[in-house]
């Protein structure tokens, strides 16, 4: 089927008046691809299409508040208590795994060797395993007191510590998944969604994150961002 890395609820925010949206990327500054569908590739068969859906309108719930879930705040963080662990956590991998396996440029950072399988395996089978086992964190992208909902950028592979880390933005998120085989640094466990269904999201200013401004500037310089 044509498949989603993304999920199509995730570009709603960008499309123009003719449901159209501009897709940029390193290698299509200077001439943007223009669709009326969010990125899709012939990729998976309907029945694993079937099983991905459910996570993904779950997610949607979640992030339109359509579901609700306790929220507290402070000046840095946002707590989100009652979430379906399950559910939370093989979206998330669902959408490492496919920009895996996808053969699209926009996701060619996106190699997990033998981790794929692995993913493949906990997706098919339901199993969003534990806590430690590929953890994600969540930050949440403001610029000038508003979520940016309408941005998705090409996910980079970055090292901190030993670890692979794969950066994706959309849904107004930064996406940081950890890879790696060894034990994940306190700093993110403790963040990531616990079994509870608890996690906990940082705030940042889109000023702060530095891989989505150099992608700007670069826009900039070829007179395809104000």
């Amino acid at each position: 089927m044509n498949s989603h890395v993304i999920p199509e609820f995730i570009y709603s925010p960008l499309y123009d008046e003719k449901h159209r949206l501009h897709v940029f990327s390193k290698s299509s500054v200077r001439d943007p691809a223009m669709l009326q569908k969010g990125i899709r590739e012939q990729l998976l068969c309907i029945e694993c299409e079937g099983k991905l859906s459910e996570h993904e309108r779950y997610m949607s719930q979640i992030l339109s508040g359509d579901l609700e879930v306790k929220v507290s705040r402070t000046e840095k963080l946002v707590i989100l208590e009652g979430l379906n662990y399950k559910q939370f956590r093989l979206f998330g991998l669902s959408v490492l795994w496919r920009a895996s396996v996808s053969s699209h440029h926009m996701f060619e950072k996106v190699k997990l060797g033998p981790h794929e399988e692995l993913l493949r395996r906990m997706i098919l089978s339901g199993d969003a395993g534990k806590p430690e086992r590929y953890p994600f964190v969540l930050v949440i992208i403001i610029h000038e007191n508003q979520v940016q909902g309408d941005l998705i950028v090409e996910p980079i592979k970055t090292r901190s510590n030993g670890h692979y880390a794969y950066i994706f933005v959309f849904g107004g998120l930064a996406w940081v998944f950890l890879v790696s085989k060894h034990k994940p640094p306190s700093v993110i466990a403790n963040v990531a969604i616990s079994e509870e269904g608890k996690t906990i999201m940082l705030i940042n200013s889109l000023k702060q994150i530095p891989f989505i401004i150099n992608f700007m500037h670069e826009l900039a310089r070829n007179g395809r961002f104000p």
